[in-house]
């Protein structure tokens, strides 16, 4: 009985440290975040830390693993790959929209990314591995699909780069919008709008570039005939 009570103490040390560490490096970041405020947070002995997570990277790690796996949007790729693709596109960027966090929180999912993007550390191979390579590969197949090219070409990768790099705009630059535009709060009929904004955006885009190259070679056709003649 006695080893029972022990081990339950020990789960709920664990989830509270990593419930602690969550929140003092979304607000702190992981440099600046201490292994002792984190266990003062989560009421736990100071050599806590070391004994469940090893030190304070592995923490950090496990805090990511926890808040990627809660904050994680449910994207199923066989259902993208049925749909048609410019629907696929609309589905895949309103998921990426609904991970921004509540109305107008910057929640600690976006705050601990903005931390890992602006001062990376050892926990970004982590972030790249379970989010955005994923995310990369489903979208870059999609526009692939649009595009009728390769989802390995430069074209096709640069083009969802350009995508995503919308969608992350919105998320680290939530406290500047709201200066330019007060009265601006990211409601979830707002959120809807952005992203059907920055879908019909890109899909105007996609459309341009994959004319433009045939635009090119009809000029340079045309410009050998004149030269013949």
């Amino acid at each position: 009985m006695q080893r029972v009570k022990l081990k339950q103490r020990s789960g709920d040390t664990r989830s509270r440290l990593i419930e602690a560490a969550t929140a003092t490096f979304a607000e702190r970041g992981y440099q600046a975040a201490t292994t002792r405020e984190i266990c003062v947070r989560a009421h736990a002995n100071a050599a806590a830390v070391n004994y469940h997570f090893g030190d304070k990277l592995g923490l950090y790690k496990a805090a990511l693993k926890a808040l990627i796996g809660r904050q994680e949007a449910s994207i199923e790729e066989r259902a993208l790959a049925e749909m048609p693709a410019e629907l696929a596109l609309r589905t895949f960027i309103r998921a990426m929209f609904e991970n921004l966090g509540g109305p107008d929180a910057v929640d600690q999912y976006t705050r601990l990314m903005a931390h890992e993007l602006s001062e990376p550390t050892p926990g970004l191979a982590l972030v790249v591995d379970q989010i955005i390579a994923p995310r990369a590969r489903l979208l870059s197949g999609i526009v692939a699909r649009l595009t009728s090219g390769s989802a390995r070409s430069l074209h096709t990768r640069l083009a969802a780069h350009s995508i995503m790099a919308q969608v992350v705009h919105y998320m680290h630059a939530r406290p500047v919008i709201k200066l330019l535009w007060p009265g601006w709060h990211m409601t979830n009929v707002v959120r809807r709008q952005i992203a059907d904004h920055v879908t019909n955006f890109s899909l105007a885009g996609l459309r341009d570039a994959a004319v433009f190259p045939r635009r090119r070679a009809s000029r340079a056709g045309r410009g050998r005939r004149i030269k013949r003649r």
